[in-house]
């Protein structure tokens, strides 16, 4: 009783469209908040299922690209290797990680894909930072021509049943470095082969940069 009194003495005082556009007023400042969460929400979830997509769709067409590159350099295996961010140390810096996110197999030969997720790029440093520096690396397990980190040394090519591994940089639109493709070789290759291989390689990795740069 005493709010409706209230009410009419504000109507009486101030006209009845004043008090009615005061009181939209305060309804949109006090639920305007909750909307656009809403909105910005709304938006989120279908940009997301846009980005997810369109990555199938990607997804499809690097794949493709492998198996056409296992063909082209016979090689015993090539893949994709995006880096990711990993969670954050107590110290406030990221930890940086890498995952095999496509892979095509010769003839007879295992997948490697499962295991080889979630990798921290902190302890493949000397790649990482090689593959920064210079468009490619190859890596000899006979003659050993890098020197690498111990986590990943030599010994871990050899067991993998690896003899020669080729290695790209992928860039994105903004040249920034985004992952790597690579074929391996069960066997020592010569150097024709090789050289066909780094060129292949190399045009893969162009291609896959493009597929894998989202414009923002």
């Amino acid at each position: 009783m005493e709010t409706l009194e209230k009410l009419l003495e504000l109507i009486s005082k101030n006209g009845l469209a004043l008090v009615i556009s005061a009181g939209v007023l305060i309804f949109a400042v006090k639920f305007g908040n909750i909307g656009i969460d809403y909105l910005k929400e709304k938006t989120g979830v279908k940009k997301h299922d846009e980005l997810a997509a369109l990555r199938m769709q990607v997804s499809k067409t690097i794949q493709a690209l492998l198996e056409r590159n296992i063909l082209r350099t016979r090689a015993c295996r090539a893949y994709v290797f995006e880096y990711h961010n990993g969670t954050m140390s107590l110290g406030g810096l990221p930890f940086l990680k890498t995952s095999c996110v496509y892979e095509a197999l010769g003839e007879g030969v295992k997948s490697e894909a499962l295991a080889r997720k979630d990798l921290s790029l902190q302890l493949y440093s000397t790649i990482y930072d090689s593959l920064n520096r210079y468009p490619y690396i190859v890596l000899d397990v006979k003659n050993r021509n890098y020197d690498m980190d111990s986590a990943l040394g030599y010994e871990t090519l050899a067991k993998r049943g690896v003899s020669v591994s080729v290695r790209v940089k992928i860039t994105d639109l903004s040249r920034r470095v985004i992952g790597f493709v690579g074929v391996d070789y069960s066997n020592p290759v010569d150097d024709r082969t090789l050289q066909d291989a780094i060129g292949i390689t190399q045009d893969a990795a162009v291609e896959i940069g493009a597929l894998l740069s989202v414009k923002k």
